[in-house]
């Protein structure tokens, strides 16, 4: 039996743990609650307009399209027919948080124009006439207001001063140039629209195609499955032979020093600026050091494991096929799921919020930026947080009750980590419950992992296909 003194420091060492987690907790939710989600942004004006424009570009591509692809679509990617109604939403918050920025409130103005919401249009132009914002006044009230035009008004040099090329643009262009008889204005804004349509078309008719051959693979893995002998894909034991609490000493430790490590990557600031690739692609890896470590030591050493046989990270006597072919039905039951989930929250007025989807580095960050993000994402999440979210809070809970309430309880945790809203928590919720079941069922990560990252490289692709290719 250990000695008194050590276990009141162990218990003591515990409790501080839990404190500094707690803490954390209760400090990012209180700042998630009381702080709007476009300030989590860096530039939100900019990168509103840019989802913004690109969701209306691809609106208009698909306009072309057959009506069972613009179905597709709208599973996949997009909902299209409610797109202008949901950019309205997003911009009028934004305006609220950024009070008195023109740049902003032009793009609202546009957008209320294009939905025949004539009266805020009117109140903009009144508030910027009263603000001495003549130009922006004149623009909106000749674009969308039948205002009388003077004669020698400079339409086209107004609106190059006020908007940026991209779509807000061409809307003034093609309401303002059949006013003043410009046909070559005309002629070239409809270039320029086929120019941007047409090639972010092509790409998400690749993503469109990569999504559904996905989930026909999952289907066909499922139907195998069905006729075939259904059997455990490794040797990981679960549950694990590790008693319950000191499993949540570790989870409890653990998460305090990847507190700890992010208030240190945090505090960087200076050397983040001048080495934010390299730090992209190392700060997740470090996040989770600690209570990898310590799941070494106080886990999976006392029982004789390494990670490897502890969480079934090598393949069993049929080697790769069945843990390929469990990783592809649960990333074909994840496609479905996603789906029904985008319907039911759009049924219930709760779609996701732009900021839980939009990542600065995907959109418009540096080469070096953008594949350290795409580690994180693709490689580095998908290994880590199944080993921490299902190997060790899952297995531990399974220490105490049944398969079903460890796989709910471990991914409530799981989802709320993530900080979305309603329905990016039901997502995330609902994978954490379908890979803990895979690792009971199959006896390993690596199926979940693998799913994981498929889930992870859509998500990163759809952002891809939108802001950026």
């Amino acid at each position: 039996m250990p000695p008194a003194r050590p276990r009141r420091r162990g218990r003591l060492l515990t409790i501080a743990a839990a404190l500094v987690l707690v803490g954390f907790i209760v400090l990012v939710a209180r700042l998630h609650l009381t702080s709007s989600r476009v300030e989590s942004v860096t530039e939100p004006d900019r990168a509103l307009a840019l989802i913004v424009e690109r969701t209306m570009d691809l609106d208009d591509a698909l306009a072309t399209a057959s009506a069972l692809e613009r179905r597709l679509y709208a599973l996949t990617l997009t909902d299209g027919g409610g797109s202008l109604a949901e950019a309205i939403d997003w911009y009028e918050e934004l305006a609220e948080t950024m009070a008195g920025d023109l740049f902003v409130d032009v793009r609202l103005a546009i957008l209320h124009g294009e939905a025949g919401r004539l009266a805020e249009v009117q109140e903009a132009v009144e508030d910027w006439q009263t603000r001495g914002e003549a130009r922006a006044a004149d623009v909106i009230a000749g674009a969308y207001l039948a205002a009388p035009l003077a004669p020698a008004w400079p339409a086209r040099q107004s609106v190059d001063r006020l908007v940026d090329p991209g779509w807000f643009r061409d809307r003034l262009a093609r309401r303002l140039a059949p006013r003043i008889g410009d046909d070559a204005w005309l002629v070239e804004t409809r270039e320029a629209e086929h120019q941007r349509t047409q090639p972010l078309l092509r790409v998400v008719r690749i993503f469109a195609a990569s999504e559904v051959t996905l989930l026909a693979l999952g289907g066909a893995a499922a139907l195998s499955l069905l006729v075939g002998r259904r059997r455990a894909v490794a040797a990981a034991p679960v549950p694990p032979p590790w008693r319950g609490g000191e499993g949540l000493i570790v989870i409890v430790r653990g998460g305090a020093g990847g507190v700890v490590v992010t208030i240190a990557l945090l505090a960087l600031g200076g050397w983040t600026h001048r080495g934010a690739a390299l730090l992209e692609a190392v700060s997740l890896p470090l996040v989770y050091v600690p209570v990898l470590l310590l799941a070494g030591r106080r886990l999976l050493r006392p029982a004789g494991l390494g990670f490897a046989a502890g969480f079934g990270l090598r393949p069993g006597p049929g080697g790769w096929p069945p843990l390929v072919r469990s990783a592809a039905i649960l990333a074909g039951a994840g496609i479905v799921v996603d789906i029904a989930l985008g319907l039911l929250s759009e049924a219930a007025g709760v779609p996701s919020h732009w900021t839980e989807w939009f990542d600065e580095d995907l959109a418009w960050g540096s080469t070096g930026v953008l594949v350290g993000s795409l580690l994180g994402t693709v490689l580095f999440a998908p290994v880590l947080e199944e080993i921490v979210f299902r190997g060790l809070l899952y297995g531990t809970l399974r220490r105490r009750v049944g398969w079903p309430a460890a796989a709910v309880l471990s991914a409530i945790v799981f989802a709320a980590a993530h900080g979305y809203g309603v329905a990016g928590f039901g997502s995330v919720f609902a994978s954490g419950v379908m890979w803990a079941i895979a690792y009971e069922k199959t006896r390993s990560l690596l199926p979940g992992m693998l799913a994981h990252a498929a889930n992870n490289v859509s998500a990163a692709c759809a952002v891809l296909a939108l802001l950026r290719v």
